[in-house]
């Protein structure tokens, strides 16, 4: 009976220190904070399905309106949510060497060295040197050499259901845009990072499409172990990503690798860019100015330039393919499929849109370039409001690595302790209507050249913010334009009977979609030119 009653009040020991200890941290310390719930901390009704995470996110913002920062629970972990604009400033740019890392709050360390040597998840000077490495394979002039390459991808995609509209007779063709858009971003991430040619709409079940399946669905069971349970998740090997897929797109990208350097083959896609950083040769060279590369797009910050080579092993080159994927099959597909829906229940912005795109094409002769692409303003309007109101960044985060004091409230500070983690809720930023007026509105003026200097850069992070922004957001906002462009041009975008209006987000992934999927129908546009395939 002794040892059942000390194994019994172990596990009270146990439970209460790691289930209910933690929910006192800030009122230990006298910072405000709101109350949280064992294991799922501030997001219980989330976790229960019964709200979108960016619901959540929005009550957490709202809960103390007048102070700049206080506590929340991330998933019973402490955190500072940081809702004043300065603060965020300073904490993303100004103070960066004070919050240059992320949170093992997405991806666990210790799990699959793909995810740990990534450039999301690595930490200080590997993670900087890293940064500085690839910067350049990103540039106007690397996303000029490898547009062609997904150009062929857009027009093969466009092609397929123009003659799939032609054999139905003209009639609208009912799609579901998730399902055939991540088959055309999974078919431009084959070509432009591994190097490899797939036609997704003809060869449904190939591996390459459904690894990026797997890849990309994020289990909220996942994502709780890892961050209640990470010694469990470490000794089980279990991440918020199964490690088959990670494996198999490790092995595509490294026998690829392989074979170029052996037989001395060259394309211009981003393993190359891979190569070329392993070689030390790649370097910054957009000595083209880029001009309107778009509202959204990202800056490089000068703080991760530095002339240090760095040696990439196996996994670094692995890791950086597997992010390329990760965010270009999942985010820009899910970014892409909001912008197209947008455009079924707008017709007149999507009218303006295909005569203001043909009007640039024209006066272009008739091709489109890159460049071409970045001089459709009303696109990039568009892209911009759609990643504005839809944004796949719910919310970004940041490590403290040494201590910062900051003003909660007025005549109230307090010094924030290595190891803190500090949470922004980017969504709630953007669906603010203190920044948005009529934030539900789906309106591609509030980026206009008269009014788009009105936003204060703060508050529309889609591509997060500071040095530590996505790197890809050129390579991003390239692939959803050329989809839109091809889209609109040869199909009007219809709702159909399936199609929710008004569009809402679904409370059962913590990834942003819609509840019942994009459900729209493409209608052919009259004088198509392009050829009935064989």
């Amino acid at each position: 009976m002794l040892i059942i009653a000390l194994v019994i009040l172990t596990i009270i020991v146990v439970c209460y220190w790691y289930l209910v200890a933690p929910l006192s941290h800030w009122e230990k310390r006298g910072i405000p904070y709101v109350k949280g719930y064992p294991i799922v901390g501030n997001f219980f009704w989330h976790a229960i399905k019964k709200t979108s995470l960016g619901d959540d996110l929005i009550t957490l913002y709202n809960a103390y309106p007048e102070k700049k920062c206080y506590g929340m629970f991330l998933f019973g972990k402490p955190a500072i949510l940081v809702r004043d604009l300065d603060l965020i400033k300073n904490v993303l740019i100004k103070n960066f060497d004070h919050f240059g890392d992320h949170s093992d709050s997405i991806f666990l360390d210790g799990i699959n060295p793909v995810i740990d040597r990534n450039l999301f998840s690595l930490k200080g000077n590997e993670w900087r040197d890293m940064r500085a490495t690839l910067s350049p394979a990103f540039t106007g002039n690397k996303m000029r050499g490898m547009f062609h390459l997904m150009a062929d991808v857009g027009e093969n995609f466009v092609n397929f259901f123009i003659n799939e509209a032609k054999n139905n007779g003209g009639k609208p063709l009912n799609v579901e845009l998730k399902d055939i858009i991540t088959r055309l971003t999974n078919d431009i991430i084959a070509t432009t990072a591994f190097g490899i040619k797939i036609d997704s709409l003809r060869d449904r079940n190939n591996d390459f499409y459904r690894m990026g399946g797997k890849v990309s669905n994020f289990s909220t069971w996942r994502w709780l172990l890892c961050n209640f349970l990470p010694h469990v998740a470490r000794f089980l090997r279990i991440g918020l990503i199964p490690n088959e897929p990670i494996d198999y797109l490790r092995k595509i990208a490294l026998e690829t690798i392989n074979t170029r350097e052996r037989e001395n083959i060259y394309r211009p896609d981003m393993l190359q860019l891979l190569i070329e950083a392993k070689t030390g040769s790649l370097k910054q060279t957009d000595t083209i100015e880029e001009i309107n590369k778009g509202f959204a797009a990202v800056e490089e910050s000068k703080i991760v330039q530095t002339n240090k080579k760095i040696h990439l092993g196996e996994d670094d080159l692995a890791a950086q393919a597997f992010v390329f994927f990760l965010a270009g099959f999942e985010s820009v597909s899910t970014s892409l499929c909001f912008a197209l829906y947008e455009l079924a229940l707008n017709p007149d912005i999507q009218e303006r849109l295909y005569k203001e795109n043909e009007k640039v094409l024209n006066e272009n002769n008739k091709k489109l370039t890159y460049d071409v692409l970045n001089k459709m303003k009303y696109l990039d309007m568009i892209m911009s409001e759609s990643l504005r109101k839809w944004s796949q960044a719910s919310f970004l985060d940041r490590m403290c690595i040494k201590p910062y004091t900051v003003e909660v409230e007025d005549g109230k500070e307090i010094t924030i302790e290595k190891g803190t983690v500090l949470f922004f809720p980017a969504w709630a930023l953007l669906r603010s209507p203190e920044y948005f007026p009529n934030p539900d509105k789906f309106d591609p003026e509030r980026f206009s050249d008269e009014n788009k200097d009105n936003i204060n850069p703060i508050t529309y992070l889609p591509f997060g913010g500071g040095p530590r922004n996505c790197i890809g957001s050129r390579f991003a906002l390239m692939e959803a334009k050329m989809a839109i462009f091809y889209m609109v041009k040869y199909f009007e975008l219809i709702p159909n009977e399936k199609s929710m209006i008004p569009p809402k987000v679904t409370t059962k992934s913590a990834n942003t979609t819609l509840e019942n999927g994009f459900h729209v129908a493409l209608k052919l546009r009259e004088h198509c030119d392009i050829k009935l395939q064989k």
